[in-house]
């Protein structure tokens, strides 16, 4: 069971609106920067990144330090043997290693 921990509602609220603000600023300022170079890859990135920032603040308000540090272990320990199977698939090569693991990783 996922125990909540008391949040002032309205911090929640003020701290997604901040998130999809700050979204929507970056977008802006890109625009004016890059013009007609501002493309659909670019804002799907700063989607993708405004909704891991929402799903992390989530994951922070509902999940005990105690179960997200036992999650932090597991994903370090995941992260370890993708590299090291990165690593052999690349015989060794650092380089070519971390494309592999980079494609493997890819957030949507």
């Amino acid at each position: 069971m996922v125990q909540e921990y008391a949040v002032n509602p309205e911090f929640k609220d003020d701290l997604f609106n901040d998130i999809e603000k700050t979204g929507e600023e970056l977008k802006e300022e890109l625009k004016e920067e890059f013009g007609r170079l501002l493309n659909n890859k670019i804002n799907s990135r700063i989607d993708s990144q405004i909704s891991a920032s929402k799903f992390e603040a989530v994951y922070a308000f509902s999940v005990s330090k105690e179960e997200r540090e036992k999650t932090m272990a597991e994903v370090k320990e995941v992260r370890s043997e993708g590299w090291k199977k990165a690593l052999k698939e690349a015989n060794g090569d650092e380089e070519i290693a971390y494309e592999i693991y980079k494609k493997a990783n890819v957030f949507p």
